[in-house]
């Protein structure tokens, strides 16, 4: 009786290794997801960083490219 003539414990064998290969390739997809994600977080940080300050430059330079008029004097009323 060294072999069982159905080879269910055969076939638990290779069902029991696909299952762990499977598991082995989840986690290393899920790893890969997690870097791409965070490396699409700290881009977005970045240039979310870069918007700002260039909206900043330009908001600085038109302050100063604006020429500033002076008001008219009022009449006095009297």
């Amino acid at each position: 009786m060294a072999q069982d003539k159905s080879g269910s414990q055969d076939r638990a064998d290779t069902r029991a290794a696909k299952a762990a290969e499977r598991a082995d390739t989840a986690g290393q997809v899920w790893e890969e997801v997690k870097v791409r994600e965070t490396a699409r977080d700290d881009q977005i940080v970045r240039l979310k960083a870069e918007r700002l300050a260039r909206d900043a430059d330009d908001a600085a330079a038109k302050d100063v490219a604006k020429p500033t008029k002076p008001k008219p004097a009022k009449p006095a009323k009297g």
